[in-house]
């Protein structure tokens, strides 16, 4: 490709996916929201092991996109193991760089958007699919970064809430109250409609930017 990726090509290409996708979007986050906010009124700890349940929800959901985009070039779809790998790579490096400023965080989240798209697609291993996503996305910087920024603000507004609940609780003695419960769960919906948004951006800007060429997406938004 090219030509350099607008914003509107890459926001419009995430939210056609969404909304070809619809009821799967609204099933997976309700369901993820509805499971966290029990976990947060009866379970504060226990609330930490839904990292693992959604973790394999987000593999099986870019796995089935990919097979219903027709994106898979390997014989057989990249493995759990390895995008569970991934992630914690990805994340590390991710999160050194939020920690160095915030910038390079947000540069390398650009950078490696279509990482986990490219290993379920192309069955690599970790390394080689974020090295697909750096030089997929090289020349596109600046309007992935910034639909990614616009994905993940209802995550960050939703997180500081959900901060907020929590004191609010404890202030409340632990007690369940209703009010309390209604904003854990708004907290909760923004907080994974924003992950589950960013599941669909990888995969559309990989088709956009890295699959083969007769299932790429930049014709239809040329």
């Amino acid at each position: 490709m090219d030509r350099k990726l607008s914003f509107n090509e890459v926001i419009g290409a995430t939210f056609a996916l969404m909304a070809s996708d619809l009821p799967t979007v609204l099933g997976a986050i309700a369901v993820i929201a509805a499971a966290s906010t029990f976990l947060d009124i009866t379970s504060a700890t226990l609330s930490n092991i839904l990292a693992i349940p959604v973790l394999v929800a987000q593999y099986y959901l870019i796995r089935r996109l990919v097979e219903r985009q027709g994106l898979q070039t390997a014989d057989r779809l990249g493995g759990f193991g390895s995008f569970f790998i991934l992630g914690i790579v990805a994340g590390l490096g991710i999160g050194l760089g939020f920690v160095c400023l915030i910038l390079p965080g947000i540069y390398l989240s650009a950078r490696w958007s279509m990482s986990s798209a490219a290993l379920i697609a192309e069955n690599q291993g970790f390394g080689r699919a974020m090295s697909t996503s750096w030089e997929a996305s090289r020349d596109h910087v600046m309007p992935i970064a910034l639909t990614w920024a616009l994905i993940t603000l209802p995550f960050i507004v939703g997180a500081l809430a959900l901060g907020g609940v929590s004191a609010m609780s404890e202030r409340a003695g632990g007690g369940v109250q209703v009010t309390i419960v209604v904003l854990d769960a708004i907290s909760n919906l923004m907080l994974y409609a924003s992950q589950v948004a960013g599941w669909y951006f990888g995969v559309a800007l990989y088709q956009l930017l890295a699959a083969p060429a007769e299932t790429r997406l930049d014709e239809v938004f040329a």
